[in-house]
């Protein structure tokens, strides 16, 4: 296989856990959640990161499904973003037992050096513009991508 490292890794891991991910090859933000997100929530979510400037179609969605931790962890890994959104409690839990971290909801953490933050139930908070508000005002603790003052 040729190519650098970084694509090397990112090529293995959709061809071992593809069946687990949408969106984005390369995204910059990895967005982890128990069960496939709406079209909707997707949306809301890639038009979130491009205001922080990471571009449209920034995200790779991922939906463990049977997956253990141990195998979470090298499917993030081997996409190497950015940062991390869990979506909801059960996705932020196995999220904190790959990482052997504590993901605390509503709060921004480090995980390896990428920032991550965590919903109890990201779809729920697009229901009511105060909601989103919610939503947003968590996402803003994400980097701001190209940012020299982050």
């Amino acid at each position: 296989m040729s190519g650098n490292k970084y694509e090397v890794a990112l090529a293995e891991t959709w061809e071992l856990f593809g069946q687990y991910m949408s969106g984005a090859h390369a995204g910059l933000c990895c967005v982890i959640s128990s069960e496939s997100l709406s079209e909707a929530a997707e949306k809301a979510l890639d038009s979130s990161l491009a205001a922080l400037g990471y571009g449209h179609d920034a995200c790779t969605f991922v939906a463990p499904g049977d997956l253990d931790q141990q195998a979470l962890f090298v499917l993030i890994e081997g996409l190497d973003p950015i940062c991390i959104v869990a979506a909801d409690g059960k996705s932020a839990a196995l999220l904190g037992q790959a990482y052997h971290l504590a993901v605390p909801s509503g709060k921004a953490t480090r995980l390896l050096g990428r920032t991550a933050v965590s919903f109890l139930d990201f779809e729920s908070l697009l229901k009511t513009p105060q909601d989103k508000q919610i939503a947003w005002a968590l996402l803003k603790k994400l980097p701001r991508f190209g940012d020299k003052r982050s």
